[in-house]
């Protein structure tokens, strides 16, 4: 038996850029804040709380006076950036640069063309922090759909962009932009489609379908708010029935998914982009001694 960690698992590089800087700012010894989950990932959360690291909500950082807080890869709406001005709040952004250019590229549409009745739908989760930054760019005025019956709220008859949300599905987003295209094609007004993915996101799509199709069992490691990761665990699970999600070596009970393990030769290991390498390879460290491996 053998154990393999996926290479292209892990961390992307707003993520790590992000964990970094609250990293070396803690190592200064000051009172840091994030504001919201810094990554959808508990055990990485935890271990950067006992560092330090406090989280707080957004009703919380409202009520801070002369703090020093970090702002997360997901971005925030202009209000925040506001706040911190009115309390004399430092911010430490470590902003996703992808989330930034995005963020930037639908305020100027709606500055643009907000006066010409334009509808900037957004295809993401209207309760993720990302998605509530980009609605912020545009007054909030913003349609946030997730599926394709969400399109019942928007008016063909209008002109409209499609944007999405960094980290959304790139499949069920082709979905949407097909039925988009048709409604608008029965009535001549303007649609614009914007394919606002990370690339290095949406990548991870085919790379862990050949990664799930070549082992034999695969351990996919994620927090449970990570909407990344529940795209990707589906995706794994599609190619490989003997996918298995899990938060960490807790979660792992050998007795109870029902294998013959005598007869598996390689067990995956994988992650989202907000799963930490360190407990991928706590995860292997686990499975190893629990098979005799090391």
């Amino acid at each position: 038996m053998k154990v393999i960690i996926d290479p292209d698992s892990g961390f992307c590089f707003g993520v790590i850029k992000a964990v970094e800087t609250a990293e070396q700012t803690l190592k200064g010894g000051e009172q840091l804040f994030g504001l919201g989950e810094m990554v959808h990932n508990e055990a990485e959360l935890e271990r950067l709380e006992n560092l330090g690291l406090k989280t707080i909500s957004i009703d919380q950082f409202s009520e801070l006076k002369g703090a020093t807080v970090l702002l997360r890869a997901h971005g925030e709406p202009p209000s925040t950036y506001r706040k911190a001005l009115e309390n004399s709040i430092r911010l430490i952004d470590a902003t996703c640069p992808i989330v930034k250019r995005l963020q930037e590229e639908i305020k100027k549409v709606w500055q643009k063309e907000k006066d010409q009745g334009v509808q900037l739908i957004i295809f993401g989760k209207a309760s993720h922090a990302e998605a509530i930054g980009l609605n912020g760019q545009i007054d909030n005025k913003g349609i946030i759909i997730e599926n394709l019956d969400d399109l019942r709220l928007v008016d063909p008859q209008r002109p409209a962009h499609l944007f999405s949300q960094t980290t959304m599905d790139a499949v069920k987003f082709e979905k949407i932009a097909l039925k988009l295209q048709e409604m608008y094609s029965e009535t001549g007004q303007d649609l614009i489609i914007h394919k606002s993915f990370c690339r290095q996101v949406s990548n991870r799509t085919k790379s862990i379908q050949e990664f799930a199709a070549s082992v034999d069992v695969l351990f996919f490691a994620a927090g449970r708010n990570s909407s990344n990761g529940k795209v990707l665990f589906q995706t794994a699970k599609n190619i490989n029935e003997q996918t298995f999600f899990i938060s960490g070596i807790q979660d792992i009970d050998f007795q109870k998914v029902g294998i013959d393990w005598g007869k598996i030769e390689t067990i995956g290991i994988s992650g989202a982009t907000s799963t930490p390498p360190w407990l991928m390879h706590e995860i292997a460290q686990f499975i190893e001694n629990t098979f005799g491996l090391t």
